[in-house]
């Protein structure tokens, strides 16, 4: 018997990706019948996250996955129906790599299968073994490889033991996969200078936006990157979706604004603004459609604002904290806001030059670029204690960090005369490695999925 695609019913052709954003823990609810020679999978009832025992597993058919098998055959001799499946990733980061070692997709087996349909015991027979995902023992099949956005796995044959007095049987499965963290940034190409979006990896290159003048500075949440645009004459903030499309301009003054920053969230919106002779950070809601709305200076009552004093570089530890870097104490010091409008405190400062901070995800550490030891390198401070530690240390300048939600830091780093992009876990620094771009790079912001 033929077996038909495992596609909710409709057409054997890869699914356009969706726009929502990849979380969802629905289970992929299969069901075959038999005499009608027909396997349709659907998202089936979502498994609450505790149920998740380690690594990512990825539920959401047609949302974040989408299973699909070829026409198959129940072989009436031996019991057997076969079919095969191919895994299309519909979520923007590579499936199956953690961005250094590709370890393969799995497609676990969450329950089943079960006979729903006559008698008899449904087995899987060709599985590639038993482990624990969300249960003990539970089959799965490898698909031995990377599936880079929106593309589909190689086919992998799936065979089950099927009584003849089975007509039907149902299961559902989860896709089990590392993902490589995605990170956004501003890269030079023939003089021209745009927003691209790639894996950590190097792979999966995509460039966001396409005017001729100089975009830079991007900073990416809720599915939107906001930057800096040169293209109107003068610095104005620009939007366009991470997946890419339509690009947006948010403001339209004459004084021009830099340096943007999103909330976590990305309900709120930070950025600088020419005042005096030196510069102010302004906080913003957006609605829906992204406006900039009801504008204002983050510190109460203006608080450390001169005419010559530069504030830079925000960065927010939620909706409502955040941390920039301001020179109104005569040097360039670090402070945070814990409740925008609000007082400024100063975090980390002194005699050195602290500047560009960058909040972890867990609102703990501020990582920033320092020249404490003479040449330019990462520190993180503990917002609670305010110790200061040493992150990088090798020859040459690193600056502009930015946390993946894993924990590592991406930054910029000098390689020569060029700017590159690197990557460093805080907690094994001499691990610190390069990110391959087709050129040199700058301003990585972590997308935290």
């Amino acid at each position: 018997l033929a077996l038909a695609a495992c596609s909710d019913g409709l057409p054997t052709q890869p699914v356009a990706p969706r726009t929502q954003p990849p979380g969802t823990l629905a289970a992929i609810s299969c069901t075959a019948d038999v005499r009608a020679a027909m396997l349709s999978c659907a998202a089936g009832s979502a498994n609450a996250a505790g149920t998740r025992a380690r690594g990512d597993i990825i539920g959401g058919q047609r949302v974040n996955v989408f299973l699909q098998s070829s026409p198959g055959v129940y072989n009436a001799a031996d019991s057997t129906l076969t079919t095969s499946v191919t895994v299309q990733n519909l979520l923007l980061q590579r499936m199956g790599s953690d961005g250094v070692t590709v370890s393969g997709v799995k497609v676990f087996f969450n329950d089943g299968p079960n006979t729903t349909g006559g008698s008899g015991l449904v087995e899987v027979l060709n599985g590639d073994g038993l482990d624990t995902f969300t249960g003990s023992n539970q089959p799965y099949f490898v698909y031995p490889q990377g599936i880079g956005a929106d593309s589909v796995s190689a086919a992998r044959q799936w065979k089950f033991k099927v009584p003849p007095s089975a007509t039907r049987f149902t299961f559902t499965v989860y896709v089990s996969a590392p993902l490589v963290p995605v990170i956004v940034f501003d890269m030079a190409v023939s003089g021209n200078r745009d927003i691209y979006r790639m894996g950590i990896d190097g792979k999966d290159l995509k460039r966001l936006t396409v005017s001729t003048a100089t975009d830079l500075t991007p900073t990416v949440a809720n599915g939107h990157v906001v930057f800096t645009s040169y293209r109107d004459g003068n610095a104005e903030l620009y939007s366009v979706p991470l997946r890419g499309g339509t690009e947006t301009r948010l403001t339209g003054t004459s004084v021009g604004e830099t340096t943007p920053a999103l909330s976590p969230d990305g309900t709120r919106l930070a950025f600088v603004r020419p005042f005096g002779a030196g510069s102010r950070v302004y906080s913003a809601a957006l609605d829906s459609s992204a406006t900039v709305l009801d504008t204002a200076h983050v510190t109460a009552a203006n608080t450390l604002v001169s005419s010559d004093a530069i504030e830079s570089t925000p960065t927010w530890a939620s909706s409502t904290r955040l941390a920039f870097g301001s020179t109104a104490a005569a040097s360039s010091d670090i402070y945070q806001v814990l409740t925008v409008p609000g007082v400024a405190v100063i975090l980390a400062g002194g005699r050195f030059a602290d500047v560009e901070p960058a909040w972890s995800p867990d609102g703990t550490q501020v990582a920033f670029a320092s020249n404490r030891s003479g040449d330019t390198e990462l520190y993180l401070v503990d917002v609670t204690t305010t110790l200061v530690t040493r992150v990088t240390t090798r020859t040459g300048s690193d600056g502009a960090p930015s946390w993946l939600k894993d924990g590592r830091i991406v930054y910029t780093c000098t390689q020569g005369t060029s700017l590159r992009l690197c990557i460093v876990d805080p907690a094994n620094p001499a691990g610190a490695a390069l990110i391959t771009t087709p050129n040199a790079a700058d301003h990585a912001a972590a997308v935290r999925f």
